[in-house]
């Protein structure tokens, strides 16, 4: 009778009784990790209850905020962070890849991991260039919107984002948005939108033309402002993407872009006059006082 190979198990068997042990480095890490992703998903449930429980069960996109809906309250940069870690950034990349798309194409741009003291000032920077009544869009970037509606609580702020799970922000002003879909929008934001404010995603052209697709039909034609922030070695695209008013000619502002885990550098563009000092601290101290 021909004896088969040992398998594995029983090799294992034969050198040790018990498990491999990780050296104490590790462990460390590891209780660490888990210790974060076990805080991320307590704070995200509670997010979610406290949704349901104040607003009622919404369907994301279904039902928009009107003129006599209160703000709710929003949650601080830091919070948001805890409760939305890094993976949550990642829903439209992972996305792409899972259909075959060319890897070349999806580099991840900042997935919105600003710094707080970054999301705060560029809060700040929007506000100085808006009226309590404008209209503000916020494409691909939930942080900013996170940081915006936490210091202003505005009526009129709207996320459009990929990732349906952070409509829990605010259900009723969370639109659905697919950037392979760039016709797709809530008729509502046609030619409406006073500031849109755009971190693409992925930094390629493809990306970009179909961001232009939407701002131009969703910027109000003759006061639309685009705030885009992005990496520097897409300025090329940039200047070919976004080259007619009211998406253009794009403007470098002075806003330092501040975030970790990326090597790429970023940077800030405005596309109205005087965009380059967009951001200044001089600007803010008169805007804001």
């Amino acid at each position: 009778m021909l004896e088969g190979p040992e398998s594995p198990r029983s090799v294992y068997t034969s050198l040790s009784c018990s498990p491999p042990m990780l050296d104490p480095g590790t462990q460390s890490i590891l209780h660490s990790f888990l210790s974060e992703r076990d805080q991320e998903r307590a704070l995200f449930s509670q997010l979610t209850q406290q949704t349901i429980a104040t607003r009622g069960f919404i369907d994301p996109g279904e039902v928009l905020a009107g003129e006599d809906d209160e703000v709710p309250p929003m949650l601080s940069v830091d919070d948001y962070r805890v409760a939305f870690g890094e993976d949550w950034q990642l829903s439209q990349f992972w996305s792409a890849a899972s259909f075959g798309k060319p890897w070349e194409l999806f580099w991840a741009s900042s997935l919105s991991l600003y710094s707080t003291a970054f999301a705060t000032r560029l809060a700040q920077s929007i506000r100085s260039i808006t009226r309590p009544s404008d209209n503000i869009a916020f494409l691909c970037c939930p942080t900013a919107f996170v940081a915006f509606q936490h210091e202003y609580s505005s009526k009129n702020a709207r996320l459009l984002e990929f990732d349906k799970r952070f409509s829990v922000l605010d259900p009723k002003r969370f639109i659905p948005y697919d950037l392979d879909e760039p016709d797709d929008f809530h008729e509502s934001l046609r030619g409406t939108v006073d500031v849109a404010v755009v971190d693409p995603p992925f930094l390629n052209e493809v990306t970009n033309k179909n961001l232009a697709t939407t701002l131009r039909q969703i910027l109000n034609p003759k006061r639309g402002k685009l705030v885009m922030i992005t990496s520097t070695s897409v300025e090329n695209v940039l200047d070919e993407v976004y080259s007619q008013p009211p998406l253009g000619a794009l403007r470098r502002a002075v806003l330092e872009v501040e975030h970790g885990q990326l090597a790429n550098d970023f940077a800030c563009w405005g596309s109205w006059d005087g965009a380059e000092r967009f951001g200044s601290l001089d600007e803010l101290d008169l805007t804001l006082s």
